[in-house]
């Protein structure tokens, strides 16, 4: 769960410079963390679909992608879920 009032951490940019619009890059110094861009559900909120960039490292319990209700939401998902791995922690309980 991201908690109320977190913000993102990381360097957030489009993802196309030609092309700005609801699709974002996190990156950590020079790492790319994941992705994040809104998806316009038909008859529901707008919903942003969240990915971790994958390097090939082990998953440790934590899910790849998801869904956030806002932009600030998911990219601290993204964040939270990178910097787990880079720490090397393993997922307990759900979050």
């Amino acid at each position: 769960m991201v908690i109320s009032g977190e913000t993102p951490r990381g360097r957030w940019r489009h993802s196309w410079k030609e092309k700005p619009g609801d699709d974002f890059i996190g990156f950590h110094g020079d790492v790319c963390m994941g992705r994040i861009f809104k998806i316009d559900l038909t008859g529901s909120d707008e919903r942003w679909y969240w990915l971790i960039a994958a390097d090939g490292s082990p998953r440790r319990g934590w899910p790849a992608a998801g869904y956030e209700a806002s932009a600030r939401s998911a990219a601290c998902r993204v964040e939270r879920i990178y910097f787990a791995l880079v720490a090397g922690t393993g997922r307990i309980g759900v979050g």
